[in-house]
């Protein structure tokens, strides 16, 4: 993997071995400046010995940023930029704040890269769910807190449904669900998939319906203004959505208020936790009350 590639030949020399020797397991890596190399894998963390010079987290942020902190102003405003792989690093120092909105970040403090990988068959248990005995696409929503695979499934539910013949859309608005290059994915998701990405969800689901003809679109981590309007719109034209959202539980989901008017577009709700690629259970229905569930605990993903 690129990313993890750059790193390795830039961290501290414990750290970097760690990193070479448990690549295919590490699906997060955290610097903090005067702390150790933290990662994380599917069953825990581990931590090096390096302690992270203030002036070796800048050098290493550069690098990844390619010495070019203007072109991701607009991201970092945001709290992070994105790798041409997919990977997304998340930053935190200090706020420009003009009194009206964030500007971008004057100092960098940590960041953390959460790792984008492919994982066939993760979708396994999910797409009999979506996949009606008819053909017909069920509209789903994946909730869980981060880190725990939601987009890592939405990138295989995308391959798979495209894989059987369906025009799929991807509105990719943080670049990790296709890690398109000029427009042409780099990930594989799927012969019939169309993808729209650095643009806002809502805006980018209606130019796909105007353009695409699509017959699924796909987004990742609804919430913002506009999106629940865009995909009820969506649903209206006769188009299937596919989304996550972030939430520990159902019952957090239906506290959002920037979704509720979202939850009546999905058939189908799928809750990972524990641990990463771990399905909790999937309802056809979200509310406090539970009712609606099809299955509970032990139905199994991979990250």
């Amino acid at each position: 993997m690129e990313t993890l590639d750059r790193l390795r030949a830039l961290l501290p020399e414990e750290a970097g071995r760690m990193l070479a020797e448990r690549e295919k397991e590490v699906h997060e890596v955290r610097l903090r400046v005067g702390r150790p190399v933290q990662f994380r894998g599917q069953n825990g963390s581990w931590m090096s010995n390096d302690v992270i010079e203030a002036a070796t987290l800048k050098r290493i942020l550069a690098s990844l940023m390619d010495h070019s902190f203007y072109t991701r102003e607009e991201e970092l405003s945001q709290g992070f930029f994105t790798m041409s792989d997919g990977c997304r690093v998340g930053v935190c120092g200090r706020l420009i704040y003009d009194g009206q909105r964030i500007r971008g970040m004057a100092g960098v403090g940590s960041f953390c890269i959460r790792v984008s990988r492919e994982k066939r068959g993760c979708a396994d248990g999910i797409i009999p769910h979506i996949i009606e005995e008819t053909g017909d696409i069920r509209s789903a929503l994946i909730v869980s807190g981060p880190g725990l695979g939601k987009t890592t499934l939405l990138r295989e539910i995308a391959r798979r449904l495209s894989g059987v013949g369906r025009n799929v859309c991807i509105a990719d608005e943080r670049h990790e669900l296709a890690a398109s290059r000029e427009g042409v994915p780099t990930l594989d998701v799927g012969p019939f998939t169309d993808v729209m990405d650095g643009g806002p969800k809502a805006l980018t689901i209606a130019h796909m319906l105007r353009a695409a003809a699509p017959e699924v679109i796909i987004a990742d981590e609804i919430g913002g203004e506009g999106d629940a309007a865009a995909l009820a719109e969506a649903a209206r034209c006769g188009v299937s959505v596919i989304a996550s959202a972030h939430a520990g539980t159902f019952e957090q989901l239906t506290q959002r208020r920037s979704l509720r008017d979202a939850l009546e577009v999905f058939d189908v709700f799928i809750l990972l936790g524990e641990k990463p690629g771990n399905v909790v259970e999937i309802r056809e229905e979200c509310h406090a009350a539970g009712a609606g569930v099809l299955r509970g605990g032990g139905l199994r993903a991979v990250r």
